[in-house]
């Protein structure tokens, strides 16, 4: 009598064969698969850029919306989508816009500057060291000659650019390709939010086609709970940061700080890395003044940026910022030099609320044994 003869197992025979000798040359060609997938991603990244840009701007879309359903006119609450993007989208743009036309010119001239000066800097730094060498301070059991010669002007240029055309180009063309990037996501941000409700009604489709009801409710109840998170802490920080910026800007000018706006900028922008930002702000913005004036102005700058930090620490970070991602200082030093590692400056802004999404998915995990919000355990009991 003839038997059924059992495919199945040669088919699975066949795909775990297939499976081992993909993994193996995948391992084997690492460094083509990662430049692959690099390839890919800057191929992709005026999309990413553009999602972005739309998930920071997609609550103040929802704001507007909201305020143009409520009005009376037919026409505008039946195009209230539509005219929330346009809102939205020109108001981001007209601030980009003042931006670059106003400070642009001001940190290009300071940084022309500065870089035009840069050789008497270094020429009162070798002159600095000599001098204290000379008079058996600190300097005196090295050796002054070579120390000069290393930080003269054109010994650097020589080490950073003579030489290195290919990597300078490099960095031109990178530069140009992020410029490029920013400028296409920035259009694609518009398309993303006046098409997101077709956008999410196609993902959650796609999803459903793999993912059970329930395990869709409990991601898009997350989704939506990290978002939250993001959201508090990015616009929290940007705030805090902008008005540290001004006050910074304020006082570098009375105690007169060189290149004032430039500085101020650099202080802004570091303030956005909880902790550490600060201090790696103040460095440059110290070392500055002491270049450019003397070491008692950079003492007053170093006594006002303390100063400064201790306002925002206890005052403005804890009345704007509250508890907006519920960590404590341990887990956000944590965070921030474990994501600074990984991912570089980055890594650092966004660390903190990283920590704190995961804090909360390995607290629900940990309460109930599997991820299960509240609100729904709550929802299905009443059930």
């Amino acid at each position: 009598m003839d038997k059924k003869y059992n495919w199945s197992k040669w088919l699975l025979a066949f795909i775990f064969a297939v499976a081992v000798i993909t993994v193996y040359k995948t391992f084997d060609n690492l460094a083509n698969v990662f430049g692959a997938i690099g390839s890919f991603i800057n191929l992709l990244m005026p999309f990413i850029i553009g999602a972005i840009l739309a998930f920071f701007l997609y609550p103040a879309c929802k704001k507007v919306e909201e305020f143009f359903s409520r009005s009376k006119r037919k026409k505008i609450s039946e195009s209230k989508k539509g005219l929330s993007v346009l809102v939205v989208y020109a108001a981001f743009i007209l601030i980009i816009v003042l931006a670059i036309s106003l400070l642009m010119p001001r940190l290009s001239a300071s940084v022309a500057e500065f870089v035009k000066r840069l050789p008497e800097y270094m020429d009162e730094i070798n002159a600095f060291i000599i001098t204290q060498a000379e008079k058996g301070g600190i300097f005196d059991f090295l050796d002054t000659n070579q120390i000069a010669q290393f930080l003269s002007f054109e010994n650097l240029y020589n080490i950073f650019f003579r030489g290195n055309w290919n990597v300078y180009m490099e960095g031109v063309k990178g530069v140009t390709s992020t410029v490029a990037s920013w400028f296409m996501g920035i259009i694609i941000c518009a398309y993303i939010l006046n098409e997101r409700d077709s956008l999410f009604y196609m993902g959650r489709k796609l999803s459903g086609a793999v993912i059970k009801k329930d395990t869709m409710n409990k991601i898009s109840h997350y989704v939506s709970e990290i978002s939250s998170i993001f959201y508090k802490f990015f616009f929290g920080k940007a705030i805090d940061s902008i008005i540290i910026g001004i006050i910074a800007l304020i006082g570098f000018i009375i105690i007169d700080v060189p290149y004032a706006l430039l500085m101020a900028v650099i202080t802004l922008l570091f303030n956005m890395i909880p902790y550490f930002g600060p201090i790696i702000g103040a460095i440059p913005v110290v070392v500055v003044t002491l270049l450019v004036n003397d070491i008692y102005s950079a003492i007053w700058t170093l006594l006002f940026i303390i100063v400064l930090q201790q306002v925002d620490s206890n005052i403005i970070g804890p009345k704007i910022l509250g508890d907006s991602v519920g960590v404590s200082p341990f887990w956000v030093i944590f965070a921030i030099l474990v994501f600074g590692g990984l991912f570089g400056v980055t890594g650092m802004i966004i660390g903190v609320p990283a920590i704190a999404a995961i804090r909360m998915l390995l607290l629900d995990y940990l309460d109930d044994k599997e991820l299960q919000p509240k609100s729904v355990a709550t929802k299905d009991e009443t059930k």
